[in-house]
């Protein structure tokens, strides 16, 4: 019985006292910072060998360290399995409070929702590749006495990703499919990030962004980029760029038309050239600076809190009529996240504030909102296993 015994308390001290990939990544960093670099790639490589949501960054810094060392890149190949499945999802709720200029009451809902993501990995030398899936649905409350919603009680979303990662670049390419009643349509995107300079735990890159949804909208923008990442402590993320906007819009038109009217005095008929606003749905562009943050800061305890704050001021170009060229928008978005991880569950709550401001001139001001404001209380779950 002694051995037996010996044996449980050996496995129960390794349960225990095992160190986990954060552990060990935070553990190499320290040794990064005090210069002692061949115990640093060790760790590295220790911590690579370990399950977590940090290989993918451990084997690039990997791969930039082989690369500075003269050494292949296929050096990495054996740290794990170069094959790896996995099915992350997230089950939330965002409860929805807006109000608009000239409306007397604010409206009220909520969104529901489940999304599920299988995905695939594979490294190959100093490449990642991920494959991916998506299935998302949404249920959203009081659709009827909510119209910002614009949507059927329900919608479907269908996706397909491809992410490539390495040799300091990023791309993300993606299509996914709507479904909201009887309406259909389609959304494609693409993320190109490259990085120009790293030091310490940081860098700058450039980012080229584009998004196209069949039913309307589409967009483009260019970024520098700036990330600080780390295992524990300050973590941020900031792009400063200009984004070009398309859109649907409305726009009046204005027409010199004849209108005859009968003159009783002169008993004549008396015709005149007055003129006639009509009407259109028209294409708007916009083009303006962006601005997007996000900062957190990890505890040990495996909490983060994180703040976030996006901005675009758009001028209007290439307009449909020279009153419609005055308009001018400004879009800000910010919130603040509370997340706990246990396990591989991730739980959240948030609050985020949606702000729009139009600019507009005599002629458009009964034609559109000139503020809105969406506030949604964000909670809910994430996994990835």
């Amino acid at each position: 019985m002694r051995p037996l015994f010996g044996l449980i308390l050996l496995f129960l001290a390794t349960a225990l006292f095992a160190e986990t990939q954060e552990q060990a990544y935070y553990r190499a960093l320290k040794l990064e910072e005090a210069g002692e670099i061949p115990a640093a790639l060790q760790a590295f490589e220790e911590a690579a060998a370990l399950p977590g949501e940090y290989t993918e960054e451990i084997l690039g810094i990997i791969r930039d360290y082989n690369a500075a060392l003269g050494k292949s890149g296929n050096d990495t190949t054996d740290l794990t399995n170069p094959w790896e499945f996995h099915v992350s999802g997230e089950l939330g709720f965002y409860g929805m409070h807006y109000i608009a200029t000239g409306m007397d009451d604010a409206e009220m809902g909520g969104n529901l929702f489940l999304k599920v993501n299988p995905y695939v990995d594979y490294v190959a030398g100093s490449w990642a590749h991920t494959f991916a899936a998506s299935v998302r649905g949404d249920y959203f409350l009081n659709n009827d006495e909510m119209t910002v919603l614009d949507t059927n009680d329900w919608s479907v979303f269908l996706g397909l990703e491809y992410t490539l990662f390495g040799h300091g670049m990023l791309l993300d390419v993606g299509y996914d499919f709507n479904i909201e009643g009887k309406n259909l349509s389609s959304d494609f995107y693409a993320w190109f990030e490259k990085d120009l300079f790293r030091f310490e735990k940081q860098r700058l890159g450039a980012v080229a962004w584009a998004y196209y949804q069949t039913s309307g909208p589409m967009s483009f923008a260019l970024y520098g980029a700036w990330h600080r990442t780390v295992s524990e402590g300050l973590n941020g993320t900031v792009y400063v760029g200009a984004k070009f906007e398309v859109d649907s819009t409305y726009n009046f038109e204005s027409q010199l038309v004849e209108q005859q009217s009968y003159n009783e005095t002169e008993n004549d008929t008396v015709t005149t050239i007055v003129e006639k606003w009509t009407l259109n749905e028209s294409v708007g562009k916009w083009l303006g600076p962006v601005f997007r943050s996000r900062i957190s800061y990890k505890f040990k305890n495996k909490i983060t809190v994180e703040a976030k704050m996006n901005l675009f001021y758009g001028f209007s170009i290439d307009a449909p009529d020279s009153e419609y060229e005055k308009i001018k928008k400004f879009n800000m978005m910010g919130g603040a996240t509370v997340s706990w991880k246990y396990w591989k569950m991730n739980y959240y709550l948030g609050l985020e504030r949606s702000y729009k401001r139009m600019y507009l001139p005599h002629l458009y001001k009964k034609l559109y909102n000139e503020t809105t404001t969406l506030t949604q209380l964000k909670l809910g779950m994430m996994w990835d296993i």
